[in-house]
C-alpha cells in the first residue's frame, strides 16, 4: 500500500512541475497533447522486429526533459516501477518465436528482438505519458480533451478519478494505520481482515462521494463539467507541433541509424 501510495503521490508531484515558466510549459495544451499521441502512435506502428530503428526516439523524452528540467530521476523511477509487468507482457517471445535474424554476420533470435522492441517502445510511450503530465498538468489535458470534442462525461471521469484517487488512498492509509494499533508488532494484514476492510473502505468512499457530489451541487454543478481551455494559438506553436511531427515521421520511415 505504501509503495501505491507513494508512486501516486510522485505522478500527484508531476503535475506541479507543470507550473514552472519554461518554452515547453507555455506550449498550447492541445499542441503538446496531439504531438503526445503522434509519439506514441508512430512508435506503435513499428515491426516487432525493428529495434535499432526506434533510437532517434529517444531525442524527443531528452529534450523535453532538459528543455523543462524535469528531475530525470523521478521520470526514471515511475518508469522502472512498470518494467516488471511490460517484461512479464514479452518474456515469452523468446519461447514462442524461434526464428533467427542475421544482422550482418550475427544470428540473432528473433524472439528476443521482440522483447527488446516491446521493452523500448513501451518504455518511451509510458515515459512521453509520464512527461505530457509533468511539462502540461492534469486541467490542461482535461482542456485539450474538450477541445478534440472528447465526450464530457470520460473528461469528468478523468479529472474526478486523478483528483479523488488521493483522497482514496488516504481512507485505505487510515485503515491500514487503525489495524497496526490494534495489533502492535505484527507484520501485514492477515488475509481474513482483508475483506471487512475493503467493505469499510467502500463504504467511507460512498459517504466521501455523496459528500463530494453534494457540495458540487451547491456550487452550480448541473452534470457538465467545465474546464479551462481558454489559451490562444501561436505561430511559434504550429512551428513545434510541425517540426516534431515531421521528425517523428522522418525516422519511422528513414532508418537513421543504419545511415
Amino acid at each position: 500500500m505504501t509503495d501505491i501510495a507513494g508512486a501516486l503521490y510522485e505522478i500527484k508531484h508531476l503535475d506541479e512541475l507543470s507550473k514552472r515558466d519554461n518554452i515547453i510549459n507555455n506550449i498550447h495544451p492541445l499542441v503538446k497533447l496531439i504531438v503526445t499521441l503522434a509519439y506514441i502512435g508512430i512508435l506503435a506502428s513499428f515491426d516487432r522486429y525493428e529495434v535499432f530503428a526506434l533510437v532517434p526516439f529517444i531525442m524527443y523524452p531528452a529534450a523535453v526533459m532538459i528543455i523543462c528540467e524535469i528531475p530525470v530521476g523521478k521520470i526514471i523511477k515511475r518508469v522502472l516501477a512498470l518494467e516488471p509487468f511490460i517484461i512479464v507482457a514479452g518474456i515469452l517471445n523468446p519461447i514462442l518465436d524461434k526464428n533467427t535474424i542475421y544482422i550482418g554476420t550475427v544470428s540473432i533470435s528473433s524472439g528476443w528482438l521482440t522483447l527488446i522492441s516491446l521493452i523500448i517502445k513501451s518504455t518511451l510511450m509510458v515515459s512521453a505519458g509520464f512527461l505530457l503530465i509533468a511539462s502540461t498538468g492534469i486541467d490542461d489535458i482535461a482542456g485539450a480533451m474538450s477541445l478534440v470534442k472528447v465526450p464530457s462525461i470520460f473528461v469528468l471521469l478523468f479529472l474526478l478519478t486523478y483528483r479523488y484517487i488521493f483522497v482514496l488512498m488516504d481512507e485505505a492509509e487510515r485503515l491500514i494505520k487503525g489495524y497496526t494499533l490494534r495489533a502492535p508488532g505484527q507484520r501485514g494484514v492477515k488475509i481474513k481482515i482483508w475483506g471487512p476492510m475493503i467493505g469499510q473502505l467502500l463504504l467511507r468512499s460512498f459517504n466521501r462521494a455523496q459528500i463530494i457530489y453534494q457540495s458540487m451541487v451547491l456550487k452550480g454543478y448541473n452534470g457538465k463539467y467545465s474546464v479551462s481551455a481558454d489559451k490562444s494559438f501561436r505561430y511559434a506553436e504550429g512551428i513545434y507541433l510541425l517540426v516534431c511531427v515531421a521528425f517523428f515521421i522522418m525516422s519511422r520511415l528513414i532508418n537513421i541509424p543504419w545511415l
